[in-house]
């Protein structure tokens, strides 16, 4: 009997110790420190290229601005706004007119800065 128990201690101390060393291999990979990584040359610099000179054309005048700015019309709330309107500027207006005339003939009402109070 003591012979089975010497066995079985030997068997158990052998697969300790093959783990211990299985184990030990698979973190002493882990615990090196990574090597730098190789860095590869930057490639010489190119010779300057013959630089050619493109002679300017005289650009033609560009015509005068017209005076009138379009009135912007939003289509949302039917509400056009000329250029004197502080809205103006930041009113995309997804229509256009030549004048008030033209956005009050499409159905357009002129901008207000309050809303506009029944009495």
């Amino acid at each position: 009997m003591l012979w089975l128990f010497s066995q079985m201690f030997l068997l158990c101390l052998v697969s300790f110790a093959v783990g211990s060393l299985v184990t030990w291999l698979s973190v002493r990979g882990r615990l090196q420190p990574e090597r730098p990584k190789t860095r590869l040359a930057l490639p010489a610099p190119r010779p300057a290229a013959e630089q050619v000179v493109i002679a300017e054309q005289p650009v033609a005048p560009k015509p005068a601005k017209q005076e009138s700015l379009p009135v912007k019309g939003n289509s949302k709330t039917m509400v056009y706004h000329t250029p004197d309107s502080p809205y103006y500027q930041r009113t995309k207006g997804d229509m256009t007119f030549a004048s008030e005339a033209e956005a009050v003939s499409a159905g357009y009402r002129m901008w207000t800065t309050k809303a506009r109070v029944k009495a």
